[in-house]
């Protein structure tokens, strides 16, 4: 995005207040952040308009809906069709996020997967891919630190 200048300390604040409840009402924001509500909801809406805030979800427990198993996943593809299979395996849901990397690998992809099975018909279906040349599959054991909020400082938290 790279409009991070377009983003002050008020802007933070209220990612701040976000990242850790996205449900409050503009009102509590506002109270919380000694502003008018009109402010924060101006600044919201111009936040989205700059693609800052690109939606809300909710945070859901992967495990007790059913998905216990993660992995990841690197693919080695042919030249010149990275896009392509990138494109085809994203729309597989199980697929939570795809990264273009350097080293042994072209493509790395972190998945959730309902148990072994599910895993290896993904990994099989992947294989299958003309493009692909090989994967190579580790299962993750324990997930140590999982936090998809965008931290708003640089500086570390204390231990």
């Amino acid at each position: 995005m790279g409009q991070t200048s377009a983003v002050d300390d008020l802007d933070r604040s209220l990612l701040q207040e976000l990242n850790i409840n996205a449900r409050r009402s503009d009102r509590e924001i506002a109270r919380r952040l000694r502003v008018s509500p009109t402010t924060i909801s101006h600044r919201l809406e111009r936040l989205e308009k700059l693609g800052v805030v690109r939606g809300y979800i909710p945070l859901l427990d992967d495990e007790l809906l059913g998905w216990d198993l993660w992995a990841t996943i690197g693919i080695r593809i042919l030249k010149g069709k990275l896009r392509e299979v990138e494109e085809r395996l994203g729309r597989d849901p199980r697929a939570y996020a795809i990264y273009d990397v350097t080293g042994e690998f072209d493509a790395l992809i972190i998945g959730r997967f309902r148990d072994r099975r599910d895993l290896d018909r993904f990994v099989k279906h992947t294989l299958q891919d003309p493009y692909v040349e090989r994967t190579s599959t580790q299962v993750v054991l324990n997930r140590v630190k999982e936090d998809r909020r965008v931290p708003l400082s640089s500086r570390p938290a204390p231990v």
